[in-house]
């Protein structure tokens, strides 16, 4: 597979011979999104809906919303800590629910924010204001909160760049790119450095890519040690690895860029300029949690998580594709995990 050599921009190329043209896909993926200068998130997204690249569950409808709320006000956490909460739908709504009733006042719910991507921390702060305070990341949420919270993310997993593999047990492949002949070209190099991974104890096809998101293990591992008490909430699509896979053996990894869906060497057409995502394997997350003493309480797709809410909500088209258990209602995953337990407070 490859791109034309013209179509890859001139910034990504010391990349290339900094790494003796042999440059691992996490890092091709991470630069693509977070380079400071050029990425994605970094730079070139404006918004999340229907005036970006792609939408999300909130930007569409509040049934999660108002769902989670629910969640949240008998948990006994008083402080949110959303994690990459994108243009602010998801804020926005649960800031709606969860708002003070006149006659119980006595303990408010206080709102975090961590979110890297300057052009959507300046989105946030124009629309959301003095509603929500903002961290520049998890450790510095958790040390204003004493360790404790309800941390929510909702599509943030499938963000994280991740490792491309194949081949049998024993013969292992990693994905690297490279230029050759004026291209982009993909390379199997053969590894033992496999990361830590239900998806290699499944039986699978050689040929089968799998995509393991290592680097979202390693930003778990820089701030659950200082995540003392409360709830982890994860929204996300994907599933168990057999089902993330099912017919895909190209596995998942595609682009989006005003909403189109790219796959193939398309996600390597508009570098820096589109996002760059893949399913997530809920069984990693689960197994990656306990590793760390994280108590797991429940996987159930949107669906089933929203239903006991919609009737609270204005049956729209937009509704119903969400919870629609044959789409979106079952692509969707929310995975609940915890440390210990609290009481609950009062929320008006």
């Amino acid at each position: 597979m490859g791109t034309s050599e013209s179509a890859l921009p001139h910034w990504l190329r010391p990349h290339f011979i900094e790494a003796e043209n042999l440059l691992r896909f996490e890092r091709f993926m991470e630069l693509c999104l977070y380079d400071e200068e050029n990425g994605y998130y970094a730079r070139n997204i404006n918004s999340v809906g229907t005036s970006g690249d792609f939408s999300t569950t909130p930007s569409l409808s509040p049934v999660l919303a108002i769902a989670l709320s629910q969640a949240i006000m008998t948990s006994g956490l008083r402080d949110i800590i959303e994690v990459g909460p994108g243009a602010g739908d998801l804020a926005s709504q649960l800031l709606l629910q969860l708002r003070p009733s006149a006659l119980s006042l006595r303990k408010r719910i206080r709102y975090h924010l961590v979110e890297r991507s300057a052009p959507l921390r300046a989105l946030l702060k124009q629309r959301l204001g003095r509603s929500v305070k903002f961290h520049p990341d998890m450790q510095s949420a958790l040390k204003v909160t004493g360790g404790t919270g309800f941390v929510i993310s909702n599509e943030l997993v499938d963000a994280f760049p991740v490792r491309v593999f194949q081949g049998a047990p024993g013969a292992i492949h990693e994905l690297f790119l490279s230029l050759k002949g004026g291209s982009l070209v993909e390379e199997w190099v053969p590894t033992s450095e496999i990361p830590d991974s239900t998806q290699f104890n499944l039986p699978r096809d050689p040929k089968q890519r799998l995509e393991i998101h290592h680097s979202y293990r390693t930003w778990l591992d820089q701030w659950l040690p200082s995540f003392q008490n409360g709830k982890l909430v994860t929204i996300d699509y994907g599933g168990s690895g057999a089902e993330v896979y099912y017919r895909k053996p190209q596995g998942t990894l595609r682009a989006y860029y005003h909403h189109e869906h790219l796959t193939g060497p398309d996600i390597y057409r508009l570098c820096g300029r589109q996002d760059l995502t893949a399913d997530v394997n809920f069984e990693d997350l689960i197994y990656w949690g306990e590793q760390s003493e994280l108590s797991t309480r429940r996987l159930v797709n949107q669906h089933d998580y929203c239903q006991a809410h919609q009737g609270r909500v204005t049956d729209t088209q937009e509704a119903r594709f969400l919870t629609d258990p044959a789409g979106a209602g079952n692509a969707f995953k929310v995975l609940e995990q915890e440390r210990s337990e609290v009481g609950p407070v009062t929320i008006g």
